[in-house]
């Protein structure tokens, strides 16, 4: 009667138990307590919820960010997520609440996913909610919630529903599970990690490949299915697909990645030894990571029993077929996942559209995990019915084991081993670990101790697996044993791997205590984490984040020194330069070395208001003219504009002085007056974007506005000779396209699937 009951669930219903269990487990977590660790991405997610949140709250949909990057695009950043519908949360419960029950709802959606996958696939309901619970606690997923990774835990939940109505669709009935799949590539969309849909549609794609050739039942159907519920998905989330596209090509990233960049975070071929082992590198919290890039992108961690499970999958003579086409596809994302550690990075670099924009190809270890799950599912399933593999794989775990434990134990007896796998890995370009520390003696003994017990207890992990399945022939109470143990030592890593923040772990005190005294229309420099200056109420001038907008982005590199064709998110400022003043830089907090918590403040030698008239101006041919320009001596924002083209009006430089006052500011206009007695040029001191838009208001003399990039970052809006009354706002059309079509996509699916439903029951 179970069996049937978690077969026959309809999706709504794994849904609905989905919240429901979310719900409790909001309730036991404490109110100010976030689930992340302050060190991570916690700041900017929290920070990105918490604007959004108030803003809609106060009855306004924010389309930009004014607090990090001294400004930069924000509905057209994915990550802001604010089209998500599972985000209406945060306008009901307090932020570290909402973001852990966001946390945790997504983890059960996505292990649900997984358990109903399995479930059609025919494997027993126990079977298909330990995959499901390996999926969402698996070394690719769970520390995504210690770095505050709320978008890509978000993204994640919608894959194995994406991959089991393809499923559905190139076997079955067509319309119904199209539209269903179509709905949740548009759900991973909205939820705001684009990677991770480009990963999973590749991940869609060779599966749908394998099976075309394995399968003539599906030759004809699966690759069109897929491209179809794909095409789909990005039609119905075209009101986030639209204005992403236009803040991507004012971005950073509105080019292909250096190869350099995009070869970041590739999985170190060692870092396959943590999927039995996940502790051998230390850990995220305990004993710090020792190995290349960092824990939470390069571990393929789904249990030692989880592997022991999958293996026997694949060697069952009643449905190993299905679980070794799984294994396939999971080789060729393994692959994938290595990088640049293989030749195929550099190839798919150059030929294949997608791999040029995006880093960190380890990510392909989460749509891996998720055929990994599945042949855990299956080996469950194998395990619950009686079947136990041959012998010589129960052997075969066993020995495995037991040599793995006696590695453990001699680098417990002898932990200064380490040492040369440390040293070669610290001198690898991919190494974040500090300098010094091979010769740490310390460090290395704990090292050593830590990767040694990691190893042991894998090595144990597995041996018992292995003499589990030798009983099981003899007396089938054993099969339970790795039943067992998989959950166990998956709660156990997830135990190792948590850790929490507060709201005063994000914003350090002395900041926050000089922000509110000094109360202004200026931008601070928080080299610590500058995505936390929501929280402050002020405006920084740098973040983290793709989005920035790439002509600050060159303009930053070149007052650093550095080369601005090269210019990313990234940058480290050593000098602060009068032309800073042109985005209204107040005070640089420099951390005091000697003092943890401390910070010098340097503070700007101008501060430039954020709208003035100004009448001298000159046209110069190209951005290096510009640069060149803004860092002379005598150079003074007040005094000249720099344009790249002539104004129309055009100003007169009679001396004559003029009127400003700007009112009713939020994150995507301001309200300007201005009295100029001959034409001038208005100067905003915010940053320029091609989507920004002058309207005039009643009483103004003039009846359209051009805003033009002035001094190469920010605003200029030629003005004739009156009073004028204007509103300059962000309004990028790209929105209001993709609403449209949006708009008209989720009504055509309403109807398809109310007419499939009305079918399927009549």
């Amino acid at each position: 009667m179970l069996e049937r009951y978690f077969v026959r669930l309809r999706p709504w219903q794994w849904f609905l138990l989905s919240v429901v269990a979310g719900f409790v487990l909001l309730w036991l977590l404490p109110d100010g307590l976030f689930l992340s660790s302050p060190t991570g991405d916690l700041a900017q997610m929290a920070s990105w919820r918490a604007f959004a949140s108030d803003s809609m709250r106060a009855g306004h949909f924010p389309l930009w960010n004014p607090y990090a990057y001294a400004g930069q695009p924000f509905l057209g950043d994915f990550q802001s997520a604010e089209l998500y519908p599972l985000n209406v949360i945060f306008l009901f419960m307090p932020l570290a609440r909402a973001m852990n029950f966001s946390f945790l709802l997504h983890l059960l959606i996505l292990g649900w996913g997984v358990g109903y996958w399995a479930t059609r696939r025919g494997c027993h309901p126990w079977a298909a909610a330990l995959a499901g619970l390996a999926m969402a606690l698996s070394g690719p997923v769970f520390p995504r919630l210690y770095a505050g990774h709320l978008a890509n835990v978000c993204t994640m939940a919608w894959a194995p529903w994406t991959l089991v109505a393809l499923e559905t669709a190139w076997r079955g009935p067509l319309l119904r599970p199209l539209l269903l799949a179509s709905a949740a590539v548009a759900l991973q969309i909205f939820a705001g990690h684009p990677q991770y849909v480009f990963y999973v549609a590749i991940a869609a794609g060779l599966h749908a490949i394998v099976q075309t050739v394995v399968d003539p039942a599906v030759r004809w159907r699966a690759v069109p299915v897929v491209m179809a519920a794909y095409l789909g998905g990005a039609i119905l989330a075209a009101a986030q697909l639209a204005p992403g596209f236009a803040a991507a090509a004012e971005s950073v990233r509105q080019g292909p990645l250096d190869y350099n960049f995009a070869r970041m975070f590739s999985l170190p071929p060692e870092n396959l030894l943590t999927g039995l082992a996940p502790g051998f590198f230390g850990g995220l919290s305990g004993h710090a990571y020792w190995g290349r890039w960092y824990l939470w992108e390069a571990l393929p961690y789904m249990g030692v029993a989880g592997v022991a499970l999958a293996a026997l999958a694949a060697l069952d003579r009643e449905r190993g077929r299905h679980t070794r086409c799984d294994i396939m596809v999971a080789v060729l994302l393994l692959v994938l996942a290595l990088g640049d550690y293989t030749p195929l990075l550099h190839f798919l670099y150059d030929y294949a559209p997608g791999f040029d924009r995006f880093r960190s190809p380890a990510k392909f270890l989460f749509p891996l995990s998720l055929f990994g799950a599945l042949a855990i599912a299956m080996g469950a399933d194998a395990l619950i019915r009686g079947r136990f593999g041959p012998k010589f794989y129960s052997l075969l775990l066993l020995v495995g084991g037991t040599i793995a434990v006696g590695g453990g134990v001699c680098l417990w007896l002898q932990p200064a081993r380490v040492a040369g796998l440390m040293a070669y890995l610290q001198h690898s370009p991919d190494s974040y670990l500090r300098v010094g520390l091979v010769a740490d003696t310390a460090f290395l003994r704990e090292a050593g101790l830590q990767a040694g017990h990691s190893l042991a207890l894998g090595g144990t992990l597995l041996a018992t697996t292995g003499l589990a399945l030798l009983l099981a022939r003899w007396h089938k109470v054993w099969r339970w044993v790795p039943l067992g143990l998989l959950p166990l030592e998956l709660v156990c890593f997830a135990r190792a791997n948590l850790a929490t923040a507060t709201m005063a772990d994000l914003t350090p005190p002395l900041v926050r205590q000089f922000v509110g005294e000094h109360p202004g229309d200026y931008r601070v420099l928080n080299p610590v984490d500058g995505d936390e200056s929501y929280f402050l109420g002020v405006s920084d001038l740098w973040g983290n984040d793709p989005t920035v907008l790439n002509r600050y982005a060159e303009f930053i590199a070149f007052l650093q020194g550095a080369d601005p064709n090269q210019a990313s998110q990234y940058a480290t400022f050593h000098a602060l330069p009068p032309a800073l003043a042109l985005v209204r830089f107040g005070v640089d907090f420099v951390p005091n070395q000697n003092q943890p918590g401390a910070f010098h403040l340097i503070y700007a030698t101008q501060l430039q208001p954020r709208a003035q008239l100004v009448s001298n101006y000159q046209v110069l041919s190209g951005r290096d003219a510009i640069f060149t320009a803004l860092i002379k001596d005598d150079f003074n924002p007040a005094k000249i504009v720099y344009l790249e083209s002539e104004p129309t009006p055009r100003p007169q430089s009679d001396g004559l002085t003029g009127k400003v006052k700007v009112s009713d500011i939020t994150s995507d206009s301001l309200t300007i007056e201005a009295d100029a007695p001959s034409c001038t040029l208005l100067l905003i001191t915010d940053l320029y974007s091609r989507d920004w838009r002058a309207r005039a208001l009643d009483g103004s003399v003039q009846t359209h506005y051009d805003v033009l990039p002035a001094d190469y970052i920010v605003r200029a809006i030629p003005l004739a000779a009156g009073h004028h009354h204007l509103v300059v706002e962000y309004a990028p059309p790209s929105f209001r396209l993709g609403g449209r079509i949006s708009g008209m996509a989720w009504l055509a699916w309403i109807t398809g699937l109310a007419w499939t439903w009305k079918r399927h029951s009549s």
